[in-house]
């Protein structure tokens, strides 16, 4: 009885045992796919920019097909000082798409290129010389000329459809919806522009190329480079912007709030106490503000003093 039991039992077991087999065939698990967001991380072209004004181009023509890092950030940051940190040089070399100004303002930038052996190989875009046809020497605060950013939003979609030919389109759709964003900076450039040229000094060239595009004539070219060099101005420069505002020959003075000059500090109470309104302007975008902000809320500073609102 109890061999004809336990090959009985064992019977049982062995169908049992099939069985499971069988149902674990029909249910073995597939190899789970990786989900679209992370195939999007790691397909996204890889963007550095110098200057954080220009990561915002970049991202806003890029969206989610890019990945961007700006490495100047800290409005507090003098672009001329800095350092490359080996983030800053790591993030470089991975890039397949560099945009810095040139032309002697960010030359770390010349220098992690040049050290970089793949360098040939990314799509480079030198705003001052590539996009302004500026070269060393000139005024590299390119990003206050009015037509800077729609050029590289355009220049961008370019690159960025070299790169990636299949969302070219996407690019270019995205770049136009962003030169149409600064249509309101056009408009309040075109509404305070002046007729006739109005003479104004200015602590540092930041703002020059804006005053260009408003009509405002420097008088003062010479103090504002020494000051930008960090030298100081001759007696006669300083001469110059003294009698510019005791005789009121100027309608504003444009003051770089950056700037760490007691020379500039003694002008701009002169200026005060003789009733010369002060523009105050940053070389660098401010925390919380993006550049459309940055640029409107500077250019409403000037309109008031022309009574444009």
């Amino acid at each position: 009885m109890r061999t004809e039991s336990l090959k009985w039992m064992m019977g049982i077991s062995l169908v049992a045992m099939a069985i499971g087999v069988l149902s674990g065939c029909g249910t073995t698990k597939q190899p789970t796919p990786p989900s679209p967001s992370a195939s999007n991380a790691t397909l996204r072209i890889k963007v550095v920019a110098a200057e954080n004004f220009y990561g915002e181009v970049a991202q806003a023509v890029g969206g989610d097909h890019v990945e961007v890092t700006s490495i100047l950030t800290n409005p507090a940051q003098d672009p001329h000082d800095y350092e490359p940190t080996a983030d800053a040089s790591k993030a470089v070399a991975d890039a397949q798409v560099i945009v810095y100004t040139g032309i002697g303002y960010d030359d770390w930038m010349d220098k992690l290129l040049n050290a970089d052996s793949s360098a040939k190989t990314k799509e480079v875009v030198v705003v001052g010389s590539d996009l302004l046809g500026k070269a060393a020497g000139d005024n590299p605060h390119v990003w206050y000329d009015p037509s800077t950013m729609p050029k590289l939003a355009n220049k961008l979609a370019d690159d960025l459809g070299k790169l990636d030919p299949d969302h070219s389109q996407d690019y270019k759709k995205r770049a136009n919806d962003y030169i149409a964003s600064l249509l309101h900076l056009t408009a309040k450039v075109a509404k305070i522009k002046q007729s006739k040229p109005v003479t104004i000094d200015v602590s540092e060239p930041v703002f020059d190329y804006m005053g260009d595009a408003l009509n405002l004539k420097i008088n003062d070219p010479k103090f504002a480079k020494a000051v930008e060099d960090g030298n100081d101005p001759t007696a006669s420069d300083f001469a110059t912007v003294q009698n510019d505002i005791k005789t009121k020959k100027i309608k504003l003075f444009v003051y770089n709030t950056q700037t760490d000059s007691p020379t500039v500090e003694n002008i701009v109470k002169l200026a005060e106490s003789n009733g010369i309104p002060i523009v105050n302007v940053t070389e660098t975008e401010p925390t919380g503000k993006n550049y459309i902000q940055w640029m409107s809320e500077q250019l409403d500073l000037v309109g008031k003093v022309f009574g444009v609102q």
